[in-house]
């Protein structure tokens, strides 16, 4: 089971297979770099099947079944890994032998297409780390990798891991049974101009003001300053029209204020998909659309976790006939009519909306962005 000679082979269709990148700071379109990958299977031996890979996102493995991953290999695909010498690492926690290599000692794991596991052994692989690092040896500072695993007992339940964090678990006797992974760049440096705009209006009780809008560590904030309901919100440059939009966000904590991920063309209420989060631990999400002068759509839904806690995926998928919303991949509804067809911005925001009482943040409150993706 050697995957470099299906890159070799692949490679230049791999680039135009891959899935959309998630845009950053530093670029006006998606950059070329994925993920590819492939692994030995309980009972089903080396998958794909097809002596192909899978791609950035897609699932490697089984669930359902209750079959074992065994090994595993990962290799970096897309014009930047040869242009930025990035590599992919990865260490993984095998049944009855632990750690391949120490989990602190990133140059010590596999890598580029190595084999990680152990072969004719059936000895399921039970956590992982991956890593993408530059030229150095170091950690790209420009770009993340992802996973999440499928485990036995827990299913998807850890969520999407991010750069080195432990996914699955050690010493509990659980298999890995499938595994996502894929690369997103991170922001850096500024807002690009040609791809994002910082906004300067009032909306509600909140002046949104461009000072607000920073990048820093990899990561987008929005900030709302400490005894105020100033905030920030960033828009597209460029219109936009049906596809798939999602966004990796920690929202702040600052009840009486919500956060939007949403699509929006002037004038209000004539064009808008929006997602809405109160900014407060317990958890109530929004799903709404207007056309045509209208509100047409809403529900509001309970998240069941904090999303002031950590970092959480939320998607619009928005078709023709169709529009599809999703929490951390979970599908939450569908609106199936009163759907907007005019191009829209995609915007993101947090702010203070009348209808909520006049609470200002009595602490400095950020929300923070890894990747927007569309």
């Amino acid at each position: 089971m050697k995957i470099m000679p299906f890159v070799g082979l692949l490679s230049p269709l791999l680039v135009l297979l891959l899935l959309p990148v998630p845009t950053h700071a530093q670029a006006a379109a998606p950059a070329s770099l994925g993920a590819a990958y492939l692994g030995h299977v309980q009972d089903y031996g080396d998958l794909p099947a097809d002596n192909g890979v899978v791609t950035d996102g897609g699932l490697l493995g089984t669930t359902g079944e209750g079959k074992r991953i065994e090994g595993l290999m990962v290799q970096l695909t897309g014009s930047q890994a040869t242009a930025q010498n990035y590599s992919i690492r990865y260490n993984v926690h095998i049944e009855n032998e632990g750690w391949q290599a120490d989990t602190d000692d990133l140059l010590s794991w596999k890598k580029d297409g190595d084999d990680a596991g152990s072969q004719g052994k059936s000895q399921r692989l039970e956590a992982i780390q991956l890593q993408l690092t530059d030229a150095t040896g170091q950690p790209a500072t420009d770009y993340a990798v992802e996973y999440r695993v499928h485990i036995q007992d827990y299913g998807w339940s850890q969520g999407w891991k991010k750069d080195g964090a432990i996914a699955g678990t050690a010493g509990e006797s659980k298999r890995l049974e499938a595994i996502q992974i894929r690369i997103v760049p991170k922001f850096t440096g500024s807002l690009d101009p040609a791809v994002y705009k910082a906004s300067s209006h009032r909306l509600g009780q909140t002046q949104f003001r461009p000072k607000n809008v920073t990048v820093s560590d990899g990561q987008l904030a929005i900030t709302i300053p400490a005894g105020t309901m100033d905030s920030g919100e960033i828009s597209t440059v460029d219109l936009k029209s049906y596809g798939n939009y999602e966004i990796s966000m920690k929202l702040p904590n600052a009840p009486s204020s919500i956060t939007g991920f949403f699509l929006y063309a002037p004038p209000d209420y004539g064009q808008e998909i929006d997602i809405e989060i109160y900014n407060q631990p317990d958890g109530k999400i929004m799903f709404t659309s207007y056309a045509n002068g209208g509100l047409t759509q809403t529900v509001t839904k309970d998240l069941n976790f904090d999303p002031t806690a950590d970092f959480h995926h939320y998607r619009i998928d928005y078709q023709p006939d169709f529009i599809d919303f999703y929490v951390d991949d979970i599908h939450m509804a569908r609106f199936s009519e009163g759907i907007p067809h005019n191009p829209m911005y995609l915007m993101v925001n947090a702010w203070f909306p009348n209808w909520l009482a006049k609470k200002p943040a009595p602490q400095t409150q950020q929300l923070l962005i890894d990747w927007i993706r569309y």
